[in-house]
This record gives structure tokens, C-alpha cells and sequence, in this order.
């Protein structure tokens, strides 16, 4: 189930399914181009959907790679003439049967006394008996054979052979061993890499196994589709233990200022008659901090905010259920769910008519996949009210996320009727008509926006977003200029969105990696022009740097979902990074498979 944001911004969201048409622009531009996705530190990072995806356009057949072409020579070399199975008389069959006998009894003071022609020559018989057995799933048998084989003749076949034989038979810390000795008497040797990657996976070493696994893709020029989905799945992997172990072990946080903002603006503000004490002593102290409380909420001073509130339910104040209301959204902000819903509920106790409670606490249980129980809550507070504005806006960010975009349009419809002067929902219904397919109405309905808010930078953007997705470029960069001069250029997303474009599109990744400094100056914690910086970093090979970005994201990502999606991008870049530094002289090899440098 994706995070629901229910809120008026896509700028923040997470990494799950995107509410931006730009975003999801980039990827069709590429798929519209015929061009094959994979999972692995490739090249150009894609935001869209969920996991990361590189892009990769086929080039035509290169040269032979060293290890193919020292593998080609060391088998013209050590491959006796005349030594292949087929068309041989069954009577000299059974006479290699006798010599494969006589060699495996061989001590290693006869062996050394050989030429190394007749070694080399026995140790290929050898190893082509073990790979019968093998083929037979004769493992043990197939061992000693690649092991006498390895007695006549150092070969890191042999090695990594007996490394499959190890594997098979569940001794994975041996075929670790037999792939390390493989490897470094060919440290290219693609078969070894991805078996080594196999057992270190089998042992829990993830990271390891992840970096052997990019490695084989790399060098094998992503050739071998199974190891490519094993890196899909390790990304997964060791981000989801990352993500844990993250969030149980640090403290909890506010998101930043403008993602809170975005968050509440959603709601309208809506004053209950208060809720009588019982005693003088406590409605006074109560009261007191729960006036500071909404004067640190008005000044955008959320930290001291949550705890005022905290303070005023604490002493017993006469607005319980509004603070029970902010502390718990405070808490939900800060990605304990569980947390906000006790406080929720409480303000349900004290206010059971209390709708933006019911809408909170159905946004919760959907994001938990409670949907059921999600859609009764919204049921009830349209029992309540059936006219409160905030319930269909809600229940269509929910159909919105859930890719309903039919029923999203109703619902943001409604809203609009109800209360004609909330610009997210015009936004909001341009979107959804736009995803399910009405083009012209998404159009129509931006336009009608920005008749009646002018003034909006938000509507100018996300009107730009529409137009990018139509590839009108140059409109889309006037309405994301426009959105800019509007907020006096405070406002990120529009610097954002003409990155993407610059980077995706107008292929100037130097004007891109500009215009996402721009917005991280006004919104350092901005999780989407974080990610785009890092991806542009990718993509130019700053693979260091862009790691930065992703970590200081990591910093501020609010949920296990959503941090686990930002550590996928980081564990990919780190694998890259680990890349290089093994393969020194290799390191450019990436950038020749993508065209990228």
C-alpha cells in the first residue's frame, strides 16, 4: 500500500506511486523510445513508480572484454586437440574411463613429475568427467574430480566448478572460498562473481552478495537477466534491514516546515466549542498552553508547537479534543501511526461528531491496508456532515493513489462544489482527469484555475506539469518561471521540474544540476529535489556526491516505507562505488555500455 500523503502537494511525497505527470513523464518519454530498463547502477536514475530504474540503450557488439579474451586464450592453450566427447568408439570411452581412475590416484609427487603438457591435458579430462557428474547431480562425485583436476592444474574453472558443487550440497562458506581463489587468478571471471554472490546471499551477507552481483552485471554487460533481478531483490533487501534498523534506533522527527504546512493546509481550520475541565486550577494552566500552542502552530513553529500541545492535554485544557486533534497529527507527521490513531480516537471520545478526526484516522488505516475499516470511517463522517468539504477531498487523494482516478474526479468534484476556493482541489481534478484519460478536461480544468487563482504559483506549476507531459517545453518552463516570480522565487518545485526537464528532456545536465541547487537552497530537505539531484550526480558519474544527497535524505525520510525506497537508491550507488574501486582500470566500462560519461 503506498504512503498516503493526504495532502496538497506532490512535491513531498514518497517514493511510492508519483502524483507529478512530469514524473511520470520521464519514464514514458524513455519506454516511448524503445529502450530497456534495469535495476542496477547503470546510468540515468528514473523517479517513477516504485524501486529504481537505469536506463541502458543497446549499442552495437563490442570487442571481446579481457577476461573473455585471456579465457579464449588460456582454452587454446590448455585444451588438448582432439579431445571432445562426441564421435568417440564406446571401447575408447572405457579406456578414458581406466586413465580418469589411474589420474585420481595420482599423488602430488607423481603429478609434479609430469610435463606440464600431459598436466594441463589430464586436468581438462578431469574436469570434463566432473561436469558429467555434475550434470548427473552427482555432486560429491563431481567434487573429487574437479578437486584431483585442480591438483594438475591451477585453473579458476576448476575453482569455480567445485564452488557449484559446494553450493549444491549447502557448504557455502567452501564455495565462498573456491570463488576467492577463482578470482584472483581471474578477478573478471563473470561465473565466479555471480556464485560467490549466490552463497554470500545463502550466508546473509547481502551487501556482499549485492556488490558481486552489480559486478557480474557490469563486466557481463547485463547479459545475464538472472543476475540483474538478483539485484533488484538484494536492493530490496538490504535496504528494507537498513530502513529498520534506522527507524528503530533513531529518534523521531517533524518532517521539514514545508512539508507540515503542505499537510495542514489541506485541512480547513475548524473551531469546536471547548471541552469543560474539571477543575478551574487545570483550565487554567491547560488553557494557557494550549493558547501558546496555537500561536507557535501560526508561526510555523511546529517542534514547540507539538509539545505545547502535549502539555495543554497533559494539564487537562478546555480545547482536549482539538489538541488530542494536532498532537496526533504531529505524531502521524512524525511517521508513528500507531501513536496518532490513539490520539485520534481519544478526540473521538470527547467529540464523537468530530469529522476531520474520522478522515485522519481513515487516511491511517488505509496506508496500514486496514481498507475496509478506512472506508467506514469515511462513511461515518459523512454521516455526520455529509457537507463537510474535506471528507470527498481526502477519500479522493486516497482513489488518487490507488490509481481510481474515476472516482478521484467525483470526489474532488464535490469538494470543489462545497467550498469553490481551495486551489489543491483544482489541481487535484486536472490531475485525476488527465491520468484517466481526458486529456482536454485536465487542460480545461487548469485553465478555469488559473482564471480564478491568478496569484497561485502552485496552479502554475502544476499546470506546467501538464503541458510537460504534452512535450510543450517551452510553455511548461514559462508556467514554472511564472510559479517562480509569484513566490518571489521561494518556491522549489518549479526549479525541480525544469531540472527534470533540462536533465530528461533538453539533455543539459550541467543547467539541470543548477536548478536543483536552486531548490535545495530554498528547501534543503526537500526529498524530491534531493533524489534528482543525486540522480543527476549518477548520470554524470559523480557517484560520491550524489551519495551525499541521498544520505542527508535518508536523514529525513519519515517512514520505513519511504526510507527503504531513498536506501535502494543509496545501496545502488554504493555497489557502483564498490565497483570502481575494485575494478580501477574497469571503471569506465559502465559509461561505454550507456553512452555516458
Amino acid at each position: 500500500m503506498s504512503k498516503l500523503i493526504p495532502s496538497n502537494v506532490a512535491s513531498n511525497q514518497t517514493m511510492s506511486e508519483p502524483k507529478s505527470p512530469l514524473v511520470k513523464s520521464v519514464k514514458d518519454y524513455f519506454v516511448n523510445k524503445d529502450h530497456r530498463f534495469y535495476i542496477a547502477v547503470s546510468a540515468t536514475v528514473i523517479l517513477a513508480g516504485v524501486g529504481l530504474y537505469y536506463f541502458w540503450s543497446p549499442k552495437p557488439p563490442r570487442p571481446k572484454s579481457q577476461r573473455q579474451t585471456q579465457r579464449s586464450r588460456r582454452a587454446r592453450s590448455t585444451r588438448p586437440a582432439g579431445n571432445a566427447d562426441t564421435g568417440k568408439e564406446r571401447g575408447s570411452r572405457n579406456k578414458e574411463d581406466l586413465e580418469v581412475e589411474e589420474f585420481e590416484s595420482y599423488t602430488q609427487e607423481q603429478i609434479s613429475a609430469l610435463p606440464i603438457e600431459k598436466r594441463v591435458t589430464v586436468s581438462q579430462i578431469l574436469k570434463s568427467r566432473g561436469n558429467e557428474e555434475f550434470g548427473q547431480s552427482n555432486y560429491s562425485r563431481a567434487m573429487k574430480l574437479y578437486t584431483q583436476a585442480i591438483a594438475f592444474n591451477q585453473d579458476p574453472v576448476f575453482y569455480s566448478n567445485r564452488a557449484a558443487c559446494y553450493y549444491n550440497t549447502n557448504e557455502y562458506a567452501s564455495a565462498i572460498e573456491d570463488c576467492n581463489n577463482a578470482l584472483r587468478m581471474d578477478p573478471l571471471y563473470v561465473k565466479a562473481l555471480n556464485r560467490r554472490a549466490m552463497a554470500y546471499e545463502q550466508t546473509s551477507r547481502y551487501e556482499e552478495s549485492l556488490h558481486d552481483f552489480t559486478a557480474a552485471c557490469i563486466i557481463g554487460e547485463f547479459r545475464n537477466e538472472n543476475s540483474t533481478k538478483s539485484i533488484d531483490r538484494l536492493l530490496r533487501k538490504v535496504a528494507s534491514i537498513k530502513a529498520q534498523e534506522i527507524i528503530q534506533n533513531r529518534a523521531k522527527r517533524l518532517p521539514s516546515s514545508k512539508f507540515i504546512s503542505s499537510y495542514l493546509e489541506a485541512f480547513r481550520k475548524v473551531t469546536i466549542e471547548p471541552y469543560t475541565v474539571d477543575t478551574a486550577d487545570n483550565e487554567k494552566e491547560g488553557d494557557n498552553f494550549y493558547r501558546m500552542a496555537e500561536t507557535y502552530l501560526n508561526e510555523k513553529q511546529y517542534e514547540a508547537a507539538m509539545e505545547a500541545y502535549g502539555k495543554a492535554i497533559d494539564a487537562g485544557c478546555s480545547n482536549m479534543a482539538e489538541a488530542l486533534n494536532m498532537r496526533g497529527t504531529f505524531t502521524y507527521l512524525m511517521g508513528d501511526s500507531n501513536g496518532a490513531l490513539e490520539d485520534f480516537k481519544k478526540a473521538l471520545e470527547i467529540r464523537s461528531d468530530y469529522v476531520q478526526a474520522y478522515v485522519k484516522c481513515a487516511t491511517i488505516y488505509m496506508e496500514q491496508g486496514n481498507t475496509d475499516i478506512a472506508w467506514q470511517e469515511f462513511e461515518e463522517a459523512i454521516k455526520i456532515n455529509p457537507n463537510d468539504p474535506d471528507i470527498y477531498y481526502h477519500r479522493g487523494q486516497v482513489y488518487f493513489l490507488n490509481s481510481m482516478f474515476d472516482k478521484a474526479v467525483n470526489e474532488y468534484q464535490r469538494r470543489i462544489e462545497l467550498d469553490p476556493d481551495f486551489v489543491y482541489a483544482y489541481i487535484q481534478l486536472a490531475i485525476s482527469q488527465y491520468k484517466d484519460g481526458s486529456v482536454t478536461e485536465g487542460i480545461k480544468t487548469c485553465r478555469l484555475g488559473l482564471q480564478k487563482f491568478a496569484q497561485s504559483a502552485e496552479m502554475h506549476n502544476y499546470y506546467g506539469e501538464l503541458l510537460a507531459d504534452q512535450r510543450n517545453v517551452d510553455e511548461a518552463m514559462e508556467q514554472f518561471d511564472k510559479a517562480i516570480e509569484l513566490q518571489n522565487e521561494n518556491f522549489a518545485l518549479p526549479f525541480v521540474n525544469k531540472a527534470m526537464l533540462c536533465f530528461h528532456i533538453k539533455n543539459d545536465p550541467a543547467q539541470a544540476e543548477e536548478f536543483c541547487r536552486k531548490a535545495l537552497e530554498i528547501e534543503p530537505e526537500s526529498d524530491i529535489a534531493n533524489t534528482i539531484m543525486s540522480e543527476i550526480l549518477l548520470a554524470r558519474g559523480n557517484l560520491e556526491t550524489a551519495l551525499q544527497y541521498l544520505e542527508k535524505y535518508q536523514e529525513v525520510a519519515r517512514t520505513e516505507a519511504e526510507l527503504q525506497g531513498i536506501l535502494e537508491y543509496a545501496e545502488a550507488a554504493r555497489s557502483h562505488i564498490a565497483f570502481k574501486r575494485r575494478y580501477p582500470q574497469h571503471a569506465d566500462r559502465l559509461a561505454s555500455l550507456t553512452g555516458k560519461k
